[in-house]
């Protein structure tokens, strides 16, 4: 699904922040609907394409500025980030939206970036973005929030692309922090807790940890006090930093 909305793609190129001399990482060109509008702020491209013939089509859609414009015909999945060169780079892209949530993974582990606007199907986006206390918040916002601040830029009808899905879609913008927010010791202890945890997310977390861990409930309630959260809390109640202080409790 091409995005073919002309206001849609200038606002993404301002939700990732490109301005003139900026280095520019765009996943899944398609048709190059937003590489134009990258390359028209200045930038300077590199789009990622997995399909041969959008690939080879790219540079004869690009304008004047297609000497600015580099094409990886790859799968960006399979892509070793580590040769784009220096950056930062700044991230934008339609994404394919049955692998939408690996790109943007494989995104938040790289630390070649600064900021995002990523186009996702509307459900998802929410989850990204989610905060503490909706049925949205789970894992997917915990694992951006370790390393990254999101926001659901604006939405989307069917109608902005061609051919039109059968679902909303939504812009997030990404800021990629300086350092995770979850120290390095923590990381293995805090997603064995939260998969417990958001696996029976309708009980109460503290139950389920202790069961998990095998930790007397007493302990685990220690914990949760230390963290300042109520031993009464269900997951979707918890939000990051107090889960990395169970982590960190719950190591000792």
């Amino acid at each position: 699904h091409f995005l073919k909305d002309p206001a849609a793609l200038d606002a993404i190129v301002a939700a990732a922040g490109v301005a003139a001399g900026d280095a520019v990482l765009e996943i899944g060109p398609g048709k190059g609907a937003l590489t134009k509008p990258l390359l028209d702020a200045g930038a300077r491209v590199t789009a990622v394409e997995l399909d041969d013939a959008l690939a080879a089509a790219l540079p004869g859609r690009a304008g004047a500025g297609a000497a600015r414009l580099t094409v990886l015909n790859e799968d960006f999945l399979r892509l070793d980030l580590s040769t784009l060169g220096p950056g930062p780079w700044r991230v934008a892209g339609n994404l394919p939206y049955a692998v939408a949530t690996p790109i943007l993974q494989k995104l938040l582990l790289w630390d070649g970036w600064t900021t995002a606007a990523l186009m996702f199907q509307k459900e998802v986006a929410l989850r990204i973005a989610a905060g503490t206390g909706g049925a949205d918040y789970g894992l997917l916002a915990l694992s951006v929030r370790a390393r990254a601040d999101a926001d659901v830029a604006f939405e989307l009808p069917p109608g902005a692309f061609a051919p039109r899905p059968r679902v909303d879609s939504a812009v997030v913008a990404l800021r990629r922090l300086a350092e995770p927010r979850l120290a390095a010791e923590d990381e293995r202890l805090f997603w064995r807790l939260a998969k417990a945890a958001f696996g029976q997310r309708r009980k109460m977390a503290a139950g389920v940890l202790a069961h998990a861990l095998n930790r007397p409930r007493s302990e685990v309630a220690a914990a949760f006090s230390a963290a300042g959260v109520a031993a009464t809390a269900r997951p979707e109640e918890i939000p990051f930093d107090a889960w990395a202080a169970l982590a960190r409790g719950l190591r000792a």
